[in-house]
């Protein structure tokens, strides 16, 4: 994931200064811009050195075919002391030389390419080092901060105020829809069981997101489990490897587990030229998502809220760089996913993300925050971000036909947007459906379910916070008895 390095080519247009200050609006270090503006100065000092030498050693070699025709002596190899290779600008500076003269540069000439070779490949590491850590050129709209208490509400929905009596985590177990307990000791911390009505309720998301996408002309797109490391490293960056990432070892090669489907729709066009004609590609990927949740420590850990493993429909597109396309599209999925959770009566707000709390991807990010009435707090259900063509460069997806002799390379938009992150909005549902006597089912998930779940869940066992209190009692109880004896 890149930007085009012209834009730190003062000769090509581009200006450092305005890469400076966007990574300083980032909040992120402000030298990454001189590693690469510095790196690309040698990078292409160093090219044209080795165009040159290239050059030489081919005039070389047709002045040695010259003087071998004429049947020239050879001569000696001894080279003028004042000599310099690169002092030679044509075939005529050859001519006074002997044979074995030229023999003699042209050994010279391998020798300095070799050497220039491996500086060329240190200056275009490096450079390619600073350059993937660079963030994207932010949007104007997106606000300048460090501290995401900063983000910016644009919108709301529904009542965002409204206060119920239980959370998701009591809920989940209310309806017998976990077994937390048997996961962790299976699969670890976070792990878990889905059970009975929460699995039909799973499904019946998964089914109605894939229906409601359809109709909005995406294609649904089951992805692959895990990627290649050198695919991954060309679509997520070194802090996901971190803190997000697990990895698979086989027998040959190491492999990445996806921690969404953007990872694998993003690759799926790699190396190709997507013509004019065949844009927007709009696609809605279904994916088993895994996480390390390693940045998360400690955050969430009852409930499936937050899980190291879980079921999502992501929205992912691919547009022309011009006419402000990528923009209109990202306005279409964020307007997808407010539609989707109106359907499913669950309150909330659009929030703009602040400069410092955004990937280095993502040019602007707006996340759809669901209103838990229980917990009595938003909670993030949907991102949606446009990375303009920061993803498609080290893809190599490029815009219209194959490129032409000097004409320059445009490179498409990709944009993602969640479209339903299960066990999120399983208990986003819980928490704002509720009633006494279990959690009503929205309207629109009713034909997916079977009839016993079709209007309500019921609840069928005592909520955990107050099993809690009753044994909190009890033995408050048990306390003053024996005082008392």
């Amino acid at each position: 994931m890149v930007l085009d390095l012209d834009l730190f080519r003062v000769e090509k247009g581009g200006d450092p200064d305005k890469i400076r200050k966007n990574q300083k609006d980032r909040f992120k270090d402000v030298s990454l811009v001189d590693g690469v503006v510095d790196n690309d100065l040698k990078w292409r000092q160093l090219r044209h050195k080795a165009d040159n030498l290239n050059k030489l050693k081919n005039l070389c070699s047709k002045e040695i075919g010259v003087k071998m025709k004429k049947k020239t002596p050879g001569g000696e190899d001894t080279l003028p002391d004042d000599f310099q290779l690169l002092s030679i600008e044509n075939q005529d500076g050859l001519k006074p030389l002997s044979v074995e003269q030229i023999k003699r540069i042209r050994e010279l000439i391998d020798k300095e390419m070799c050497e220039n070779e491996k500086q060329l490949v240190q200056a275009e590491v490096e450079r390619g080092n600073a350059l993937s850590e660079l963030g994207n050129l932010l949007h104007p709209s997106v606000p300048i901060s460090n501290d995401e208490d900063e983000n910016a509400v644009v919108r709301t929905w529904g009542d965002t105020e409204i206060k119920k009596k239980y959370s998701h985590v009591d809920l989940v177990h209310m309806i017998d829809g976990i077994d937390a307990e048997a996961g962790a000791s299976v699969a670890g911390g976070r792990g878990y069981y889905l059970k009975g009505p929460a699995v039909l309720l799973q499904y019946s998301l998964i089914h109605y997101a894939l229906q409601k996408w359809l109709t909005l002309g995406y294609q649904p797109i089951y992805t692959p489990f895990f990627m290649r490391k050198d695919v991954m490293q060309q679509v997520a960056q070194l802090q996901q490897f971190d803190e997000e990432l697990y990895k698979v070892t086989g027998k040959s090669a190491e492999n990445n587990i996806d921690c969404n489907s953007e990872q694998p729709l993003a690759a799926l066009h790699k190396g190709q030229w997507l013509p004019e004609s065949s844009l927007p590609l709009k696609y809605v990927g279904v994916s088993t998502c895994f996480r390390q949740e390693a940045g998360s420590h400690g955050r969430d850990t009852r409930g499936i809220f937050r899980v190291h493993q879980f079921e999502k429909v992501e929205q992912f597109t691919l547009t022309s760089p011009f006419d402000n396309k990528s923009w209109e599209m990202f306005e279409e999925m964020i307007k997808n996913a407010e539609d989707f959770y109106k359907d499913l009566g669950i309150s909330y707000r659009i929030v703009n993300i602040v400069s410092g709390a955004l990937n280095n991807a993502a040019a602007k990010k707006l996340d759809l925050e669901g209103w838990f009435p229980g917990s009595g707090a938003f909670r993030e259900l949907v991102s949606c971000s446009n990375c303009l063509d920061y993803q498609a460069r080290r893809l190599l997806v490029r815009y219209g036909q194959t490129k032409k002799m000097n004409a320059q390379t445009d490179y498409v938009h990709m944009l993602n947007a969640t479209a339903c992150a299960t066990t999120r909005v399983i208990c986003a549902i819980l928490e704002t459906h509720q009633t006494e006597t279990g959690v009503k089912v929205p309207q629109c998930l009713r034909p997916f379910l079977p009839p016993k779940y079709q209007d309500e869940i019921p609840f069928v066992k005592t909520a955990p916070i107050e099993e809690e209190e009753t044994k909190k009692q009890k033995k408050q109880k048990e306390g003053m008895l024996k005082k008392s004896e």
